[in-house]
């Protein structure tokens, strides 16, 4: 109704409300912006729906119960409750083909969830994840490198402090698509002030 009216119906607020409460990771509009007369308007309302689905509605929702069988959804799942466990910052997915990503999306946990990746295709499909922010990051082959760049990414933009903890999920040796296997709680810093011997020898990104 929106391609000619400012306001939508009580049905189309609740379609998208029940999106969101049915886990649905992104809606999407066509004729509304596509040909409609009030498309910014369209967005900025089915935006406040969503904002207030999710303000209000997500911790009623039931929670993900489907028990995991493979090894990459076993990780992920003892990721996400470690890191609420801890009170993490951030669960952190190495990912190349983005699967721990969204499986790390599944839980809706309250801890947020970063992807990295050495793939850009891999990053803009994860755009449509929800709760997921992505970072491109060059191909590492050991996994004390990539916890060097976590290190190095998010101190330099001051998304962490010294001392925080994170989560780290990632698959060794890395660059393998499907061979997540490992879990580890980090030190924000730990990497760059090379607190233990295995750092000594990693150069830090330029």
């Amino acid at each position: 109704s929106m391609i000619s009216a400012p306001r939508p119906t009580r049905a189309e607020a609740s379609d998208v409300a029940n999106a969101v409460l049915d886990g649905a990771d992104a809606v999407m509009l066509s004729g509304e912006t596509s040909v409609g007369e009030y498309p910014i308007q369209t967005v900025k309302t089915m935006a406040r729906i969503i904002e207030s689905t999710e303000d209000h509605g997500l911790p009623r929702m039931a929670a993900y119960t489907w028990t995991p069988k493979t090894r990459t959804g076993i990780i992920c799942r003892g990721a996400s409750e470690v890191a609420e466990a801890i009170g993490a910052q951030y669960v952190i997915a190495f990912t190349t083909i983005g699967g721990s990503a969204r499986r790390m999306a599944r839980y809706r946990s309250p801890i947020p969830v970063l992807a990295f990746t050495p793939d850009d295709l891999t990053r803009r499909q994860l755009a449509l994840t929800w709760g997921v922010e992505t970072f491109l990051v060059p191909e590492v082959k050991h996994t004390d490198e990539m916890v060097m760049q976590v290190d190095k990414r998010l101190l330099e933009i001051a998304r962490c402090d010294h001392g925080q903890e994170v989560v780290i999920v990632a698959g060794a040796p890395p660059g393998i698509p499907g061979s997540t296997n490992a879990l580890r709680i980090h030190r924000m810093g730990d990497a760059i002030n090379k607190v233990v011997p295995a750092y000594d020898d990693l150069e830090e990104e330029d």
